[in-house]
């Protein structure tokens, strides 16, 4: 019965061992191993692997996806001494596996290494280009992403050759100002878009008056062509009246000398209008023989009427 316990605690015990000694590693993570805490050997590929038992060997985990660093917004001064209030983030990976457990230890530790990296390279990246150019509408988006690719590569040069770590990428989460230059913004970002809005006031003025001038022109020929056909119809309106009145007074003149003598009279002559004429007068003679034989009669009697 003992023996029977012994063996069963034996195996019990190698069975402990056995499993102390197996490693398994998952896909998307390397498992580093350290002897007596110094990294020894690496296990990317995942699969059940052997190990000496602790405390000799002791496995560190270590995620090889993709990380995002957020360290949250900072306070950061531009070339021209303005203060800007920036959120950066970065993008990372392991890729030397080894480098990274001797020099940050675990995915914790490289939170703070990084994190000291980023805020440097942010503060350095952004001394170097002035706060105009930063809140100008003229080209902003082709500043923004050379400053972008500024950052980048500065992490790039710190972290990979320090903590065997890739940057993919570092990018600014949000861009703000501080109170005391928020005004200033506002008030430069208005100007700007005053500046954008007369330009285009401008052109279109200008282009106002380029058709308005056009139009003028235009509006000047046709009148002008209006006018000479008017006038040439008119001459040739005035041309046919005279060769008919020419005509008609060649047929019978004392009509025609008639038909105009009555003409003056209605031109003349309204319904609240007097006329005074000596007796002789040429028109007497038109009155006379527009006037029936019984009526000059009848005037010759001494009979006064009005005609």
């Amino acid at each position: 019965m003992l023996n029977g316990f012994r063996l069963l605690l034996a195996s019990g015990l190698v069975a402990l061992i056995a499993w102390a000694c197996c490693v398994q590693v998952n896909e998307g993570e390397v498992v580093v191993v350290a002897r007596f805490g110094d990294p020894r050997r690496t296990l990317d590929d995942a699969g059940l692997y052997f190990t000496w038992p602790p405390p000799l060997d002791t496995v560190v985990r270590i995620d090889r996806r993709v990380q995002i660093l957020d360290p949250g917004s900072g306070e950061y001064l531009t070339k021209d001494k303005k203060n800007i209030i920036v959120d950066p983030f970065m993008a990372w990976r392991v890729v030397d596996h080894l480098r990274f457990m001797k020099t940050v230890g675990s995915m914790e530790g490289a939170g703070s290494r990084l994190t000291d990296v980023l805020r440097s390279i942010t503060g350095d990246v952004l001394a170097s280009h002035p706060f105009t150019t930063l809140v100008s509408i003229e080209g902003h988006a082709e500043a923004l992403d050379a400053m972008l690719e500024q950052l980048t590569a500065a992490a790039k040069r710190k972290c990979e050759a320090s903590y065997g770590v890739e940057v993919v990428a570092v990018r600014l989460k949000r861009f703000n100002f501080p109170a005391q230059n928020k005004q200033a913004v506002f008030t430069r970002m208005q100007t700007e878009r005053q500046t954008i809005s007369d330009q285009y006031r401008a052109e279109g003025d200008a282009e106002f008056q380029k058709i308005k001038a056009e139009a003028d022109r235009q509006v000047a020929e046709l009148v002008a062509e209006a006018q000479r056909k008017a006038t040439e119809t008119r001459g040739n309106a005035d041309a046919e009246a005279t060769r008919i009145y020419a005509e008609a007074y060649g047929k019978d003149s004392e009509f025609f000398a008639f038909t105009k003598g009555l003409e003056v009279f209605e031109t003349m002559l309204t319904s609240q209008s007097t006329l005074v004429i000596p007796n002789d007068h040429p028109l007497l003679k038109l009155v006379e023989l527009s006037v029936p034989k019984k009526s000059a009669t009848d005037a010759s009697g001494g009979e006064s009427k009005d005609h």
